[in-house]
């Protein structure tokens, strides 16, 4: 007989030692201070036992309404509420009364309480997990994405449990202003930051911050721009991890070696290369370049949300990944919750928020690519993001793709009369200038994009 998965005989995880310690340290005279300390750390609901659910609302309401907390008062307000009985009277509280830690102790034994808590989560919500497991079915995504979003949703209560500093103080904010200052006045090389590759886009950002967006029409390039990105940072040996969720893997290494080695995207496509077999050389030579880069890249499999935190979870851990980029949030599989919003604005938001988070949380700057609507194209405005205007407000600095028709002035007998003139529109730079217009010199053939200057002639 094989052995049971689990055994059902063992104790789900809790400390009553630390529950009334938290609940006596509170009862202490003139401990206002510390109910709100506590408050700050755990929910009623992180006690495990009754009576500490009971207890920690009563003191909760109490404090709501102004009132002392004693013994007395806490007694009255479960009497009043029918609860009294449940917690085994005031003599029961008499006896939590005892448990009283020191001022340090509080913050350790909510902490504990907390940790414990999220536990007791983790064995519940993986229950009925656990016994979809067990179904015959030859699909498992759906079992493995629901538990990457029950992890993922953990996580984010344990990082919110580890000691933090919710409020600086004036002499904490001069110690760190100062301390920042003096490193970038030191070695102003070796802090500004991750850089776009692009020198005056990144003059106005001056780096890539926490989350930053490039929104733009179908099909005017805004994989181009962030593969450019991408690829600028990578051979720079910064770990970036690309999350590629519109094309298929062959066809995107594509781009990027053309993007690398200057051969037209057809050439390399094909492998025609005519009457110049030396493209080919230079295609495998940055090959090479390619794989001595720091980018890692997804192919373009279907992916939710959950699946993709994960990837950078694990990424991140692997590589030390610095920057992401979602290419694009627009082709994120649905979730389950998804289909109960039933909204894409709604949902997508909420899928910006978990990437931030998630980055933010492990020190990863996030790029976000976003499509406008068919307005867009010609009124690049943040009112035409066709997904979501939360992106917008969501964003450090948020960056519109778009192009305008120029009369070519330097016009010979095969060209055309007209080219298209490929702006970054820096709508939004917090922390710096805006909006500003960063002039690209667009290769399409090779999705090549340098900065350019500003034309002549428009029409």
């Amino acid at each position: 007989m094989s052995k049971p998965l689990f055994d059902v005989g063992r104790m789900v995880p809790f400390s009553r030692e630390s529950e009334f310690s938290v609940l006596g340290s509170i009862f202490h005279p003139g401990s206002q201070g510390g109910l709100h300390e506590a408050l700050s750390l755990v929910d009623a609901e992180d006690f495990h036992t009754e009576i500490g659910r009971l207890t920690f609302s009563a003191m909760e309401s109490l404090s709501k309404k102004g009132k002392p907390i004693d013994v007395l008062s806490v007694s009255e307000e479960l009497k009043n509420s029918g609860s009294l009985d449940r917690v085994g009277g005031i003599e029961q509280l008499s006896v939590i009364e005892d448990y009283i830690p020191t001022s340090t102790a509080l913050s350790h034994h909510c902490k504990k309480v907390k940790a414990l808590a999220i536990k007791r989560k983790f064995i519940q919500q993986m229950e009925p997990i656990i016994n979809d497991g067990f179904k015959i079915d030859d699909d498992p995504s759906d079992v493995l994405d629901e538990t990457h979003g029950i992890i993922f949703k953990l996580m984010n209560e344990v990082e919110s449990n580890k000691t933090s500093v919710d409020v600086y103080s004036p002499e904490d904010m001069a110690e760190l202003g100062y301390k920042n200052a003096k490193q970038r006045y030191e070695a102003p090389e070796e802090t500004g930051g991750y850089q776009t590759g692009f020198p005056l886009l990144d003059r106005y950002m001056k780096r890539l911050r926490d989350v930053n967006c490039i929104a733009a029409s179908t099909g005017v390039g805004k994989t181009g721009l962030s593969l450019n990105i991408a690829l600028n940072l990578a051979v720079s040996k910064v770990p970036v991890l690309y999350i590629n969720l519109e094309m298929n893997i062959d066809e995107i290494v594509t781009r990027v070696l053309s993007i690398l080695s200057g051969v037209e995207i057809d050439k390399i496509d094909t492998g025609d290369y005519g009457n110049n077999p030396e493209d080919f050389k230079l295609v495998a030579r940055f090959a090479e370049k390619l794989e001595e880069s720091s980018l890692y890249m997804t192919d373009n499999t279907p992916k939710n949300i959950n699946h993709i935190t994960t990837l950078i979870h694990k990424y991140h851990a692997r590589h030390d990944i610095k920057v992401v980029i979602v290419d694009y949030i627009g082709h994120i599989r649905n979730d389950k919750l998804a289909f109960k919003e039933n909204s894409k604005r709604i949902s997508l938001g909420r899928y910006n928020q978990m990437l931030k988070q998630v980055c933010t949380t492990l020190g990863i700057k996030l790029v976000v690519v976003a499509q406008m609507n068919r307005d867009g194209e010609k009124d690049p405005e943040l009112s035409n993001i066709g997904e979501c205007w939360q992106l917008a407000q969501d964003a450090d600095t948020f960056m519109i793709l778009y192009y305008e028709w120029i009369k070519n002035t330097d016009k010979g007998d095969n060209e055309p009369e007209k080219y298209k003139q490929y702006i970054v529109n820096l709508r939004k730079n917090r922390n710096g200038v805006a909006p500003r217009n960063i002039y690209l010199n667009y290769n399409e053939r090779t999705q090549l994009m340098t900065e350019g200057e500003m034309p002549s002639g428009k029409i």
